[in-house]
């Protein structure tokens, strides 16, 4: 049927050999259960075929032999993926203005209409080049645009001068012993004399070397270049070890551009008062404001940049700056940045398929998001989503239930038609909630409040907060509320969890976070005597390293390598558990564990292909050979929690523990060997959740009373179903005598919760208040509550 995409026996992941026709230009939403099959269907196969299909198309050299996931799908048309796990990958420098081509608009009209300072003008006309990072006529000439500088404590690390060389880091540092080695070589320094003992001359040569040592290694490098060029390397790479550890060395802001990245021409003209760093750094609604009042209506290239600012808003981002990174939006504010790029490029025919388009918005937000979406489809777009919000659901065209449960135990179609009919559904575990008849179990009596018992911060003042002071209620469970924009992060994640690891230094845990750059503001907080231990439990990325997963996060993956090892075919073999390391003896050398190559197909773009020599295990044969119960150690990775959890019963109790936990949280269904870029924020955050309460890194390992448990949005990727699930844990934590604050949109999250407070009302400047504070009816009764009038 030419007015649908079908698809047939799509058999990809869980996915069941599943059939199902898609509308076209009409909004579909794929619904179903955590680990249902709802991304399988909707980005491992009908997107990644049409990014195939045009690869192929456009004549790329390359070819793409990828294992059939499916028999046939007809319809197809280009296809761009709005995803989390792919939109995250941007190049780190991206911002805000560079995504949707506003830096060079910027540029031009600073290059056209500029006015450069007196004493910096020298009669060269300003072209558009002095206004950008990418170019050398615009770049800052100390740090090359980055903003930020290398620099090392000299003074610390030669504070003792009677250690000797070879131990000035500690020693039993293997590739500082060979740098050592290299001075003793070359210039005859042994490495045991002590630095006092050493001439103003050497002394010099240690720290700063003779300008060799760099290509070729032809000389001696010096200490300090040498740390730095280190440093740099691991770090550059997602990598921690002694060095990038060190207090010493580290990024320091640009003292020449001041941490702008921007060069002397860009730095010093302005217009209407201000230079383009200063307009990148203001909030997208007062940007709109300053450049109407600028030359609105009067100057076309204002009004184009006007109008690219209109689409931000309308996508509910005008609280965001121009100059905001990439990597550091959340999941729902990255999807809405490229949704609006989508909408400018003004498209057509063009399949969009989006990862819960609704994450991170307000319910007063969605209604405008849906309609965008909507706008998309009467261009004549198809738009699938990804989603669980009843609300969009409800104005979908088409909706697509996958599952019944997860994992192996889902990855069916359960039902696709009207929403209508899809309310009737008898085997859907998502339908039951979006009736009357079964709907989501709201709180009917709140905890009570110590006034003793709580957490007071006062005159916080960061971003767009006002001078505010809020007290938090401990002991219960508390939902921060608000449209974006409207002050959550700036107070929680940025005033509140900065100053409570200040206060609580190392009962204060942030899970799987490299903070090394967290700032603490300035406001007061009261209260912290009430608590024992703090863990903060965000949507950051939880590994590093390309071999990362779930196992190794957990902290089961040594246990489970020790398992293997103790086989008898392992000791036969003499394998010991480097060899079930994909990092270490039992990696394959061509994929480097990985399991997959990746390879530049052109146009920006790279396609990863199964590693032949390992089948995409990323372990060699001789690891692959050996066998726990007739599982090899890549059949035990690809188990799913569900799965493992039955497997491991009688051969480890503490891995089960763990895996126990994960279930909890409604992880069961993810596998344990799951590579980390296709973990979504949210499951992210429930993992870290698990890990913490199975007792991970500095962690209560008997969930004790007193601690704090601060959460970003929990329910981001969570049906209703095992949102209700998430809740019955985190009352387990209160009931404990715990505390629990989460930031959140949920509606039904939100209405379980004991107290409420709500910022706003609006984004931006327009946000940084308490709108109001109490239980949910209390607010559902309050007039000037927004949130109130959405609460069931």
């Amino acid at each position: 049927m030419k007015d649908f995409i079908e698809i047939k026996n799509a058999r990809v992941n869980n996915l069941r050999g599943v059939d199902v026709s898609i509308p076209k230009n009409k909004l579909t939403v794929i619904t179903g259960v955590s680990g249902s099959g709802k991304s399988s269907l909707a980005f491992d196969t009908l997107y990644e075929e049409g990014k195939k299909r045009y690869l192929t198309f456009s004549g790329s050299q390359f070819i793409i032999d990828r294992k059939e996931i499916f028999d046939s799908i007809n319809g197809l048309s280009p296809t761009v993926a709005v995803e989390q796990r792919i939109i995250r990958q941007s190049n780190p420098r991206s911002t805000v203005a560079t995504r949707i081509n506003l830096d060079a608009m910027l540029a031009a009209l600073f290059a056209h209409y500029g006015v450069i300072e007196n004493q910096y003008d020298d009669g060269t006309p300003l072209e558009i080049a002095n206004f950008q990072k990418g170019s050398l006529k615009g770049i800052c000439t100390r740090c090359r645009g980055a903003g930020a500088i290398f620099t090392v404590d000299e003074e610390a690390i030669f504070q003792d001068m009677d250690v000797t060389i070879e131990n000035l880091f500690g020693g039993n540092q293997t590739h500082y012993i060979h740098l050592c080695m290299r001075l003793d070589k070359i210039y005859g320094v042994s490495r045991k004399r002590t630095l006092r003992s050493l001439s103003e001359e050497e002394l010099r040569l240690f720290k700063y070397g003779d300008g060799g040592g760099f290509a070729g290694y032809t000389g001696f490098m010096g200490v300090i270049p040498w740390l730095m060029e280190s440093y740099k390397y691991h770090k550059g790479r997602g990598r921690n070890n002694w060095i990038t550890e060190l207090s010493y060395i580290g990024m320091k802001t640009c003292p020449k551009c001041q941490g702008v990245g921007l060069g002397t021409f860009a730095l010093h003209t302005r217009i209407g008062g201000k230079t383009i760093r200063e307009i990148e750094e203001m909030y997208i609604g007062d940007i709109y404001d300053f450049l109407k009042a600028y030359g609105g209506g009067r100057n076309q290239l204002v009004d184009k940049i006007m109008k690219r600012l209109e689409g931000l808003s309308e996508v509910g981002l005008s609280h965001l700056s121009l100059s905001r990174k990439i990597p550091t939006l959340s999941g729902g504010e990255l999807q809405r940045v490229f949704l609006a790029s989508y909408i400018m490029a003004a498209m057509d025919s063009i399949i969009f398929v989006f990862d819960e388009p609704t994450i991170g918005l307000h319910e007063v937000e969605k209604e405008s998001l849906i309609k965008l979406l909507k706008r998309l489809v009467e261009e004549g777009n198809t738009v699938v989503a990804v989603e669980h919000d009843e609300g969009f659901m409800r104005n979908a065209d088409y909706v697509i239930d996958m599952g019944p449960g997860a994992g192996i135990n889902g990855g069916r179609k359960i039902f696709e038609g009207s929403y209508e009919d899809f309310q009737r559904c008898k085997g859907s575990r998502t339908a039951p909630y979006l009736t009357k008849e079964a709907a989501f179990p709201i709180k009917q009596e709140y905890r009570s409040i110590q006034d003793k018992n709580v957490l007071r911060i006062e005159n916080a003042s960061l971003h767009n907060l006002k001078n505010l002071s809020v007290t938090i209620p401990l002991g219960v469970m508390v939902g921060i509320a608000g449209v974006s924009g409207s002050g959550k992060s700036s107070l929680i994640s940025d005033t509140l969890v900065p100053r409570l690891k200040e206060l609580l230094k190392n009962n204060c845990v942030i899970a799987g976070a490299d903070d090394e750059d967290d700032k603490a503001s300035d406001a007061l907080i009261t209260g912290t005597e009430n608590i024992k231990d703090c863990f903060i439990i965000d949507q950051r990325p939880i590994g590093r390293n390309k071999t990362s997963c779930p196992a190794t996060y957990i902290g089961i993956m040594d246990r489970i390598r020790s398992l293997f090892a103790a086989t008898d075919g392992a000791k036969a073999k003499g394998c010991t558990v480097s060899m079930f390391t994909r990092n270490s003896d039992g990696g394959c050398p061509r994929c480097k564990g990985e399991g997959i190559l990746h390879h530049y197909v052109g146009y920006g773009s790279f396609i990863d292909l199964i590693c032949d020599d390992c089948e995409g295990t990323g372990y060699v044969d001789k690891a692959r050979a050996i066998l726990l119960d007739s599982k090899n150690i890549c059949d035990v990775l690809n188990m799913s929690v569900d799965e493992a959890s039955k497997f491991f019963k009688d051969k480890d109790e503490e891995i089960c523990n763990v895996l126990n936990i994960l279930q909890e949280v409604g992880m069961g269904y993810i596998t344990l060997g799951q590579s980390i870029p296709t973990i979504s924020g949210g499951e992210s955050q429930r993992i870290k959740l698990a890990k913490e309460l199975s007792g991970g890194k500095k962690a209560s390992r008997k969930k004790s009373k007193g601690s704090l448990y601060i959460l970003d949005e929990p329910t981001t990727g969570l049906s209703l179903y095992d949102t209700e699930r998430l809740l019955i844990l985190l009352n387990k934590l209160v009931e404990c005598g715990n505390s629990v604050i989460i930031t959140e949109h949920d509606v039904h999250m939100l209405a379980n919760c004991d107290y409420l407070i709500e910022m706003g009302k609006g984004g931006g400047r327009e946000g940084g208040e308490i709108i109001t504070t109490g239980t949910p009816k209390e607010l559902k009764e309050n007039s000037f509550s927004l949130i109130g009038r959405y609460l069931p």
